[in-house]
């Protein structure tokens, strides 16, 4: 038989047929490498029994209890407010009313997006901070450097190409090293995605305000909205690219779509290229409704698709 790994916790929970385990240990008797892994399991069934076994069995009825208390009016009793007879059992009332959940604005809701927001920080491959940094930091240079009527063609091409790797970097397919616990955890995939795309396109663009607003500091010709309006647009469609590729197949792909998008921008101001191809690629680079519109089409259709990628498990809550 092939190696059996997917038999290895059932087989040292003693949980496989018969058959099935006569099986497994005749090839753990001739494989090294699953015989260790099938002690491993060994030794992580030892340690869960032992927990199990330190906690204090509930009383009997408990969970009647709980439910009862649940049923009514789908608001749960304190401590104070004794019932005067018995509380009734889910048998007696026919069916079991939850309370429902009433979000408060600023309250658990907001704080549990704030929490997810600031967990992505740790998730992040903390290479894309000083590589973004970096090539930001050249470009507002050179920007600065260069003549005042162009400060805004090089954010135009900067800040966008930075975006687009950050964001390829951090929100593509096998990118996660904790992929594994956000799987199991109740938080959406489409939350996971939306938060980390928020903070790495958040913190670009901020970054980018600051250049522009030292831009303008360092150069009275330099108009701070004229540079934002410039590099706005560039940065919203080749996030989203990059966002949408990267998710829906891998980060290289993501780069190399964005890259495409890039190059082409880059040639066009050069007169190399085709009317046809230069007059679609012009309205593409500038911000515009129709531009910021497909950006956010695009995030929307990698989003609502993310959670039924294969590999990717699709929770029924979604959110």
């Amino acid at each position: 038989m092939t190696h059996p790994t997917d038999l290895l916790a059932s087989f040292a929970a003693g949980t496989l047929p018969d058959e099935d385990a006569r099986q497994v240990a005749r090839h753990l008797d001739r494989c090294a490498g699953c015989a260790a892994e099938a002690a491993s399991w060994q030794r992580i069934g030892a340690a869960v029994a032992d927990r199990v076994a330190a906690v204090a069995v509930p009383p009997s009825g408990l969970l009647d209890a709980v439910l009862a208390r649940l049923s009514a009016d789908g608001a749960p009793r304190t401590a104070g407010q004794a019932a005067s007879s018995e509380p009734p059992t889910p048998a007696a009332t026919g069916s079991v009313a939850l309370p429902r959940y009433a979000a408060v604005p600023g309250g658990a809701v907001g704080a549990r997006a704030v929490r997810i927001l600031a967990r992505q920080w740790r998730l992040v491959d903390r290479r894309v901070w000083p590589v973004a940094g970096a090539v930001l930091a050249l470009g507002t240079g050179f920007a600065a450097w260069a003549p005042s009527r162009i400060s805004g063609t090089v954010l135009a091409m900067v800040v966008p190409l930075v975006a687009a790797l950050a964001i390829a970097g951090a929100c593509g397919s096998g990118t996660d090293p904790a992929a594994e616990v956000v799987a199991a955890s109740p938080t959406g995939v489409r939350t996971v995605l939306l938060a980390r795309l928020s903070l790495v396109l958040g913190v670009i663009v901020g970054a980018a305000s600051v250049a522009s607003l030292g831009l303008g500091w360092f150069d009275a010709a330099s108009s701070p909205p004229l540079l934002f309006v410039a590099w706005l647009g560039p940065v919203t469609l080749l996030s989203a690219v990059s966002f949408a590729l990267s998710v829906l197949w891998r980060p290289a792909v993501g780069i190399a779509g964005a890259m495409a998008l890039w190059m082409l921008r880059a040639l066009a101001g050069t007169g190399t290229l085709d009317h046809t191809v230069l007059n679609v690629v012009e309205p593409l680079w500038r911000t515009s409704g129709p531009v910021l519109t497909g950006a956010a089409l695009l995030v929307a259709g990698a989003v609502a698709l993310s959670p039924h990628l294969p590999g990717r498990a699709s929770r029924a809550y979604g959110w």
